[in-house]
């Protein structure tokens, strides 16, 4: 059962790489307009295995067993999910800004071939990152990629 209902075919949970078989919750999940109603069935399931001490044929990210403990996700929390990520942010925070790059608080996603913006914060493309407010940039493109 856990195999199938994990399935990333289904469109609730996707790999978090392709060189790695880790689960995360698929962004796009809410194609379905029952995907709460699935993630919850999930859930008990899941909740039942562990609770009688069965395996689940799957396993997911550090960030998604971070936030189902509500605890905060870091940036060296995604370095095994998203290396590429981790470096560019870690580089972000290491170095100076200042006349380097031109982002602002807001993400192009990509979902079904149509790219949509994510602003990270209210008005967030109109706010460019800089010096003083990078540490904040980052803490905020976590959360939100996780």
């Amino acid at each position: 059962l856990s195999h199938e209902m994990l399935n990333p075919q289904y469109g609730l949970f996707q790999y978090s790489r392709e060189d790695n078989y880790t689960l995360q919750i698929n962004p796009d999940s809410s194609v379905n307009p029952e995907h709460l109603s699935y993630f919850h069935f999930a859930g008990r399931i899941i909740g039942i295995a562990v609770f009688h001490g069965h395996y689940i044929d799957g396993g997911f990210t550090t960030p998604f067993y971070k936030m189902l403990l509500n605890k905060p996700i870091t940036l060296e929390d995604i370095e095994g999910v998203d290396p590429e990520l981790h470096r560019s942010l870690t580089w972000m925070l290491e170095n100076d800004l200042t006349g380097v790059i031109d982002t602002t608080f807001a993400v192009e996603v990509n979902s079904f071939g149509v790219l949509k913006v994510h602003e990270l914060k209210t008005g967030g493309k109109d706010i460019i990152v800089t010096e003083e407010n990078k540490k904040e940039y980052v803490k905020l493109y976590v959360n939100y990629r996780f």
